[in-house]
């Protein structure tokens, strides 16, 4: 498991899972020791998946089949009634699946909405978190806060509040706040979802650039299948609260599987 970012070997979920967990205070022990409850419905029954150090990899399905939830459990903010995660190769026990406890092992999340603060500047915004955790010293926080504004191009925005931005740009500072924390994972919730398609292209190139300047894995949630194509990265569909073994995007749309002719039906007709 050296070379490996993250390994989930057989992960249930069930709604209730998601219910009352906090950063703060996580669901207690004797909860996921207790797993499925009778008559509890599942949303993730089983779930499997390795990534590798420094790859890239989407996370696909249709609506409400648990995508988002995946990554909470991942990200430690919601704990799962049965299953292992592990983390750079280490086990993570379920008394340790807490949001702080991942984040120490060098995991970032950045959430769909972005999650600004309204009443910080950009570089604010992105000073956050390495303030709080005292990440260094004044000097050394500025030089991350201005590298990760590189990275994602928004430097120029710097003293702009969140609703003087687009959504666009509101993304881009979103990941550049996790980014700066240096996470070696970082977990992305459907981070083209509202954008037009000037956006859309200017954001993917700078995604990638984590992968190709800084060996960052990535795993992305996502409704947009080209995503996948465009990043040139496998892409797994969870499907029937399981996830399925992850494909290229070519792979998928010329595959004879149900879940191709299903998802990939429009792309096939277009193409």
């Amino acid at each position: 498991m050296y070379n490996e970012a993250l390994r989930l070997e057989d992960l249930h979920l069930s709604y209730r899972g998601l219910v009352g967990t906090s950063i703060s205070k996580p669901r207690p022990l004797g909860f996921f020791e207790s797993g499925i409850q009778p008559g509890e419905q599942e949303l993730i029954s089983g779930a499997n998946l390795v990534v590798q150090k420094g790859e890239t990899i989407c996370i696909g399905g249709g609506s409400g089949q648990g995508k988002s939830a995946l990554l909470r459990v991942i990200s430690g903010l919601a704990r799962p009634n049965a299953g292992k995660m592990y983390i750079f190769g280490e086990y993570i026990p379920p008394e340790r699946l807490t949001a702080l406890n991942i984040a120490k092992r060098q995991v970032g999340l950045v959430f769909q909405n972005g999650a600004l603060i309204s009443n910080l500047r950009v570089r604010d915004n992105i000073a956050l978190p390495l303030r709080y955790h005292k990440v260094g010293s004044a000097t050394e926080i500025e030089d991350k806060v201005r590298m990760a504004m590189d990275l994602m191009r928004v430097r120029d925005y710097a003293d702009f509040f969140p609703h003087m931005l687009s959504v666009g740009m509101q993304k881009r500072v979103a990941i550049a706040r996790s980014w700066a924390m240096g996470p070696q994972l970082l977990l992305m919730d459907e981070p083209t979802a509202g954008l037009d398609n000037y956006n859309r292209r200017n954001l993917l190139p700078l995604i990638d650039n984590m992968r190709t300047l800084f060996k960052t894995t990535i795993i992305i949630v996502t409704h947009d299948l080209m995503v996948a194509k465009e990043l040139n990265c496998k892409i797994t569909f969870l499907t029937h609260k399981q996830l399925t073994e992850p494909r290229y995007f070519d792979e998928w749309l010329h595959s004879d599987t149900a879940i191709s002719k299903e998802l990939f039906r429009d792309l096939r007709t277009s193409g």
